[in-house]
């Protein structure tokens, strides 16, 4: 005992406790437990415990987050920084119950599919994130600040031992974009479900990227000292260029969270771009389908049954321990009829790892516009532009051990 003592406070601790309030409990791997204290230092292995009333916060080596909320139950399993390597950084915790609140630091920031957040029913997978995490027997609920997280179900597909997001068939998306949502995911469903936080959107907030950008679109002379002057200048920019007539901008836009496209054939834009002037409809851990409103609520009548042509695609194949590999969408067909609110459609795809597979779905068009079919194998999820003429959906299918995956654009 005494010798695993001893390696335990030779390992390098990743984090340390900021602020504590009421009791709580660090206890490490080995079993040995310690009251915490402000300046206590946190290891990989450790387990945070709080009782009634128990509050602490946590700053990891990377600069991330961590608040473990009273009577819960927090343990970091692995946290692997390193800033001269940071794309091979590795974190992954485990909230067996209670509440905590994660704010990600440099390595999910610089490594994001190797960031993980387990409960005992669900992976959460982040995309540059502040996320609030509810476990309990039965039920875990999210709430996103900023950014995006990816909830998924355990099962095929989807392992507690492997790090990142989810990519399995029942994996939902929540952002920030979303508005006042929250996903929740419970024994008795198949897969997560969004819903309403509250029934009030919260104010817009301005990401530290986003803020950026918007500093740089003001002219030099014009650009404000700080953040908080950001919208003040954005006006005055706005009535400055008043006089511009731009062109009517596209209804339906894809957003990605990388930087940079992913392959030759990725023609989505930044996320920034794709949502000015729209709003978020469906997305998953690549790409987010951006919808203008134009203060419609729903699909105009007399539209019929309409065949759209494929105009635009990007598919991708991955696998466990491959890298990505390029895929292509040789052809496809959709057909919606609006009077029934039904769709039907079929993709042929194509990668070196599988040469060439089919994917054909049908379902329910909803009211506004939006629709989905999911079964064990394929996903299909997308929207409609809300005047009928344009339509966007991501797809999902399952083959050689791997998934083809991709987004598509369609019109009239």
């Amino acid at each position: 005992m005494a010798g695993g003592a001893q390696a335990y406070a030779q390992m390098p601790a990743v984090g340390e406790v900021t602020l504590h309030i009421g009791q709580a409990l660090v206890v490490s791997a080995s079993g040995a437990s310690a009251a915490v204290r402000k300046g206590s230092l946190v290891h990989p292995g450790d387990r945070i415990e709080t009782a009634e009333g128990g509050h602490v916060h946590i700053r990891f080596v990377d600069g991330a987050l961590v608040s473990v909320r009273p009577t819960s139950r927090l343990v970091i399993e692995d946290y692997q920084y390193n800033p001269a390597r940071v794309a091979q950084s590795l974190v992954r915790f485990r909230l067996e119950k209670g509440v905590t609140r994660a704010i990600s630091g440099a390595a999910a920031e610089g490594a994001k599919d190797r960031f993980r957040l387990n409960t005992p029913l669900v992976a959460i997978g982040v995309r540059g994130t502040d996320f609030v995490v509810r476990t309990q027997l039965n039920q875990t609920t999210a709430t996103v600040y900023q950014g995006a997280i990816v909830m998924a179900p355990f099962g095929e597909g989807c392992s507690p031992k492997a790090f990142g997001p989810c990519g399995s068939p029942t994996a939902r998306l929540l952002s920030a974009d979303m508005g006042n949502m929250l996903v929740e995911f419970r024994t008795t469903l198949a897969q997560p479900e969004l819903k309403p936080l509250n029934g009030v959107k919260p104010p817009e907030t301005l990401l530290a990227a986003d803020a950026a950008s918007a500093l740089d679109a003001v002219k030099p002379a014009a650009r404000p000292s700080s953040v908080e002057d950001v919208s003040s200048a954005l006006m005055q920019e706005v009535v400055r260029k008043a006089s511009d007539v731009p062109p009517e901008p596209a209804q339906l836009a894809w957003g990605r969270w990388g930087a940079g496209p992913l392959g030759a054939s990725d023609f989505s834009v930044p996320r920034g771009a794709a949502r000015a002037g729209r709003v978020v409809t469906v997305g998953n851990n690549d790409f987010i389908l951006y919808r203008a409103e134009n203060g419609s609520v729903g699909l105009p009548g007399g539209l019929g049954n309409v065949s759209f042509a494929l105009q635009q695609a990007h598919a991708q194949f991955t696998a466990p321990s491959r890298d990505v590999q390029p895929a292509s969408v040789e052809g496809g067909s959709l057909s919606i009829d609006f009077s029934s609110r039904q769709f039907s459609t079929a993709l042929s795809l194509s990668s070196a790892a599988t040469g060439k597979v089919g994917l054909q779905a049908s379902g329910f068009v909803r009211d506004d516009g939006m629709f989905g079919a999911r079964s064990a194998t394929q996903a299909v999820a997308g929207a409609t532009a809300l005047d009928g003429k344009s339509v966007g959906y991501l797809f999902e299918k399952a083959a050689a051990g791997g998934t083809l995956s991709g987004i598509t654009l369609w019109s009239r």
